[in-house]
């Protein structure tokens, strides 16, 4: 029981973090975002383990060990994070996070190819909801932001016509970044299970686990994605000429508020509950994210979602928690 509870609170920090973070879009890029978070929760957990005087446990972990840790960091906070913060700015909080919290059912297609898990029919039914529950999501968001258009401007069918053309692309693009986002997780939460049950065995202190790990993921990370934002920012200023927009201190404030809330505490919640309840129960909790999404986004944001939207969210839900069953 206590695992699911830190999976809740899990799912909480992370659905309220990213309602802020979307605050600031109009600022900054969804991979400066990612390295400020980054950079706060590496910030937190170094403090952390330095506080409890426990630096040296770092040096007894195997060097095996620190790649997997690494290596779940970068496809499930580099890849899959940046992804999917891609596909928020686009898609909203609600929709991207129905869509992106499908990967689960990734989780499980990787086991069959390479665990050798058996096959069972929930996972065609699982596809079949899935995709009717996307299906019916993009069409919803097309047509309302087509409804939007026909409101401002009645008199300009071409421009209705561009703007459906265009939107067309921009959401084949943004369900993409949310696939790119589901699979990263996925992988991500596997590793993480697999070496953070390996550091207990190791330390015999199930309590520190979670925050060794972090110890060890953030700061890598935190290197990438800095390397992603100075090549973000270089190929900005040499295809632009005028001024940098600086970034307003309201944003700033925003970032570090839903840093720590979504990164320092929901970083922790998110690997301690994984390391109790294991990936599936996870999986299973935070597939229900989009549902605490509705209430969050729209007090945050005023982000509405129409009826079909809703359904469709509600099919793409049921999809992912048939496959873990």
């Amino acid at each position: 029981m206590l695992g699911e509870l830190i999976a809740i609170s899990a799912v909480l920090t992370f659905v309220g973090s990213n309602a802020i973070f979307r605050k600031t879009e109009h600022e900054v890029s969804p991979t400066f975002i990612n390295f400020f978070r980054t950079g706060i929760g590496t910030l937190t957990f170094i403090l952390i383990i330095l506080f409890l005087n426990q630096f040296n446990l770092l040096f007894v972990i195997p060097w095996e060990l620190w790649l997997l840790l690494i290596l779940s960091f970068i496809f499930g906070q580099v890849i899959g994070d940046t992804a999917y913060f891609t596909a928020q700015k686009e898609l909203g909080t609600t929709i991207a996070l129905a869509i992106s919290m499908t990967f689960p059912l990734f989780t499980f297609i990787l086991s069959l190819i390479f665990l050798n898990h058996r096959f069972t029919p929930n996972l065609l039914l699982s596809l079949i909801l899935i995709g009717i529950g996307i299906t019916v999501i993009g069409k919803s968001k097309i047509n309302s932001d087509n409804s939007r258009i026909e409101k401002e401007s009645r008199s300009q069918l071409p421009i209705k016509i561009r703007f459906q053309e265009i939107f067309k692309k921009d959401f084949m693009k943004a369900l993409g970044f949310c696939f790119i986002a589901a699979i990263g997780w996925a992988i991500g939460a596997v590793l993480i299970e697999f070496t953070i049950g390996q550091i207990d065995q190791i330390i015999h202190a199930e309590e520190l686990s979670s925050i060794i790990g972090n110890v060890i993921r953030f700061p890598f990370a935190l290197f990438i994605l800095g390397s992603m934002v100075l090549r973000e920012n270089h190929l900005k200023n040499k295809n632009d000429d005028s001024k940098k927009q600086k970034i307003s201190l309201r944003s700033w404030s925003f970032l570090l508020v839903a840093s720590i809330i979504g990164t320092s505490l929901g970083a922790y919640l998110y690997t301690e509950s994984i390391h109790i309840a294991g990936a599936n129960v996870v999986s299973l909790i935070a597939s229900a994210a989009p549902l605490f999404a509705l209430p969050l986004t729209y007090f945050i944001n005023k982000e509405k979602i129409t009826k079909w939207g809703f359904f469709g969210v509600i099919l793409t839900i049921l999809g992912v928690i048939i496959i873990l069953f």
